[in-house]
């Protein structure tokens, strides 16, 4: 009982945390996928499977670093946003990957058409808390910590490292 609350204070924590600097000011902190750097090697003791298991989450994350950093280079993708893609992938196998990479693209899909529209149609001056502002504010970025954290959350409670935790 005590992990699984581990696993869902350290990583709700700090996608609710990345997702939150993103909306408000542009960018994820370093602190932030650090977090779920130790957060995965804290919890890894009391659930650890096998060595290959632990390398299936080695390789996803290396995985998804690669990915985000030539999004990165190409302009698509922040480097916060690559940064927190990989730390969060370090949590996932495979099916928790895909899992991830359907949750994001949705909710980051969806952030997208609200943002359009919202830049569109709703003067900045109807704002007055800091998150609306500084998203609709902004001509041309997206906030996709707001998608990342989003599909992390969505996908936790699914996740092997979860069920695992849990006694699933």
């Amino acid at each position: 009982m005590l992990i699984t609350f581990m696993i869902f204070a350290i990583f709700a924590v700090t996608m609710i945390a990345a997702a939150y600097n993103d909306a408000t000011t542009m960018k994820i902190p370093n602190w932030i996928s650090l977090a779920l750097i130790v957060g995965f090697c804290l919890v890894q003791p009391f659930i650890f499977q096998s060595w290959a298991v632990l390398g299936t989450h080695f390789t996803v994350s290396g995985l998804f670093f690669l990915v985000g950093f030539a999004m990165f280079a190409f302009g698509w993708l922040g480097g916060g946003d690559a940064k927190l893609m990989a730390a969060t992938a370090l949590w996932w196998q495979w099916s928790d990957a895909a899992m991830y990479i359907s949750y994001t693209t949705l909710t980051g899909a969806a952030l997208a058409i609200l943002l359009l529209l919202g830049r569109k149609f709703l003067p900045v001056s109807i704002f007055t808390s800091q998150i609306p502002l500084a998203m609709f504010k902004e001509e041309k970025n997206m906030p996709y910590g707001i998608a990342l954290a989003a599909g992390a959350l969505m996908t936790l409670p699914q996740s092997a490292i979860f069920t695992q935790a849990v006694g699933v």
